[in-house]
């Protein structure tokens, strides 16, 4: 609503410059924002097969799927981008890219990129309330990390999309059950979209009541004083990038040293590169 009277106010955000300054205000204030048509259907269809072909494969790693249930981590498909180089094009869309760099800074690191299925036959490990930094309950002024949520089918209530408790990536504490009720949001985003919040936030996956498989593909993207989840660089098992942006961002540059000798070369090629 324009020109909202207002009292006792010596500081206030800028008007947003473009749709994503938008997403980052909500984000802060809210914790989350949907970004509508990131990607274009053909792409969405696309991916989810392939996030198919990849989980069949890890299964396939471990023994089968059984063995996945016994650990409490069926339907989640870990590291896509390391067998599949379109899920690395997904990871550097320009929504999560441009969003991460400007609440962190030039310098971030993909901690993790997983793949979530959540059937209407199964209840999902990530029906449970988490935040993205498990085991975490402190808070920081700006974020450490985001998460980017790409929807790859329509997440709303039927399908079991992603509820979030509004604020509380402000909060050290989980709330009491008493004030869930009043917080709990579901964002309804159409697949295609991508869903950006603070990692701090609260949140759990819906239960899908839709009778259709939902899927959806987190990233999680933090300043490199974090560690990443799996270890990107040796699983992909490729030489590191040429562009030193994507470099960074996948952890070729910020992993640590096997030795002294060879932090100093890291340095000195950095240096004359």
């Amino acid at each position: 609503m324009a020109n909202e009277k207002s009292y006792g106010v010596r500081e206030r955000m800028d008007e947003p410059a473009d749709d994503f300054d938008a997403a980052i205000e909500a984000l802060q204030y809210r914790g989350f924002a949907v970004v509508p048509n990131a990607l274009p259907h053909e792409r969405v269809a696309d991916l989810n097969s392939r996030l198919d072909a990849i989980y069949a494969q890890q299964c396939e790693e471990v023994g089968g799927e059984e063995n996945l249930l016994a650990i409490s981590d069926a339907d989640i498909v870990r590291c896509p981008l390391a067998y599949d180089d379109t899920f690395l094009d997904l990871a550097l869309n320009p929504a999560i890219i441009e969003v991460a760099k400007r609440l962190i800074g030039p310098n971030v690191l993909l901690l993790m990129q997983n793949g979530v299925i959540n059937r209407p036959e199964r209840v999902q490990v990530q029906t449970s309330w988490h935040r993205d930094l498990n085991y975490q309950h402190w808070v920081c002024s700006r974020p450490l990390a985001i998460s980017a949520m790409v929807c790859l089918e329509d997440f709303n209530e039927e399908t079991g999309g992603t509820i979030y408790l509004a604020g509380s990536h402000k909060a050290e504490a989980m709330p009491s059950e008493a004030a869930l009720n009043s917080l709990h949001q579901t964002p309804p985003a159409k697949a295609g979209s991508i869903v950006l919040f603070d990692s701090m936030v609260f949140h759990r996956a819906g239960i899908n009541r839709s009778g259709r498989i939902r899927r959806g593909i987190n990233h999680v993207i933090g300043t490199p004083i974090l560690a990443q989840a799996v270890d990107i660089p040796n699983m992909r098992k490729r030489s590191t990038p040429s562009d030193p942006f994507v470099a960074g961002y996948l952890g070729y540059r910020w992993n640590p040293a096997p030795s002294v000798a060879e932090w100093r070369q890291r340095r000195i090629g950095a240096k004359h590169g």
